[in-house]
């Protein structure tokens, strides 16, 4: 056993000696030999000295910036996409878009404005939109100024002139016929007015002296007078309720102290006369026939309410004057005042029985 562990043990050291032996040949090698591209030194330093990179540090998630959009406004009158055009504008499988009616042409002042514009090239269609506007009542003074002007201008040549006017529904011509006179004419045709308007409007001198086959422009008539009292005016019209025409306007003149009564009226049967004589109420002062002084002139209309409250009214007329500047103002009896050429044409139109109406505006 001995000599066993005797052997083990000189062969471990035997083999130490080798192993000193050759490290250090090696040593000796290493030392003689040039140094190597990366000496071992170099790279431990290297690594030594090389930073350390920082870890990854996971961000927390950001929600993505929210996008802001202008507040937009709705549109009074957004626009329309427009449909699909065909050869027309229109697809077939499509309906144009209609915005609705705010259609204003048929308020008195847009009736003003479009009369006054189409009164040259078409007078009997300006008439009309004129008439409704004037006898709305709504207008301010100085638009139914405006109206009434225009009236009169247009009732210059479709009324108060022989032509007629072939789109005028108001007036038809006739043919004299033998054995006919102007008051014949006109009980015949049961216009109403006075034979004295026919040979106003047909610029006839002498009645007497009208001839067989002679053509002369004829009124329909009914005829009806408005009064307003703001505006101091007297529109002749033709026709009845809301059809009525106004052929002309004329200034007037009204009672002292607000003393001419409002509501509908009618001439009184009977009452109508020419050059008549007048006693004053009041003074009891009497003026003839034919006195140039006689403060109603030579025409007198009689008026009686037809209304509950004014039918109890007497003594109330249209009449002319002598005081030319009591035309637009307060100064009569109660009556209305004219001019001595404008009531001759109201006396000739209104017959009995014709619609008057006084109204405060």
């Amino acid at each position: 056993m001995l000599l066993v562990v005797g052997a083990l043990t000189s062969l471990a050291g035997a083999y130490w000696l080798m192993n000193v032996d050759k490290t250090e040949a090696n040593t000796l090698v290493t030392i003689a030999q040039p140094a190597k591209s990366e000496p071992v030194f170099e790279t431990i330093v290297e690594i030594a000295i090389q930073p350390q990179l920082p870890q990854e540090v996971t961000k927390p998630a950001v929600a993505p910036p929210v996008e802001v959009k202008p507040e937009v406004k709705p549109q009074v009158n957004p626009q329309v996409t427009p449909p699909r055009t065909t050869t027309n504008g229109i697809a077939p499988d499509e309906k144009p878009v209609t915005p609705p009616s705010t259609d204003t042409a048929t308020t008195p002042a847009a009736l003003l404005t479009r009369g006054i514009s189409t009164a040259a090239s078409d007078p009997v269609k300006a008439r009309t939109m004129l008439s409704s506007a004037l006898l709305s009542g709504t207008l301010a003074p100085i638009d139914a100024k405006r109206a009434s002007d225009a009236l009169i201008d247009i009732g210059r040549t479709l009324v108060f002139t022989p032509v007629c006017n072939a789109n005028d529904p108001l007036f038809f011509q006739y043919t004299i016929a033998s054995g006919d006179s102007l008051e014949r004419i006109v009980r015949r045709h049961k216009i109403g007015c006075d034979w004295r308007l026919v040979a106003r409007i047909n610029n006839i001198k002498k009645p007497e002296s009208i001839r067989v086959g002679q053509r002369i422009k004829l009124p329909k008539g009914p005829f009806s007078a408005v009064v307003s009292k703001r505006d101091y005016r007297v529109d002749l019209c033709m026709g009845t309720g809301a059809e009525r025409v106004v052929l002309t306007s004329m200034p007037c003149g009204l009672g002292s102290a607000n003393g001419t009564p409002t509501g509908l009226f009618r001439v009184r049967a009977g009452s109508k006369l020419l050059d008549p004589e007048w006693t004053h109420p009041v003074t009891g002062e009497h003026f003839a026939a034919s006195n140039p002084a006689n403060p109603i002139g030579e025409h007198w209309l009689g008026l009686e309410g037809i209304d509950a409250t004014n039918a109890q009214l007497a003594g109330y007329g249209m009449h002319g004057t002598v005081d030319v500047d009591s035309i637009g103002q307060d100064r009569s009896l109660g009556c209305v005042r004219l001019l001595s050429e404008d009531i001759g044409v109201l006396w000739e139109s209104l017959g009995d029985n014709a619609s008057v109406e006084i109204r405060a505006q």
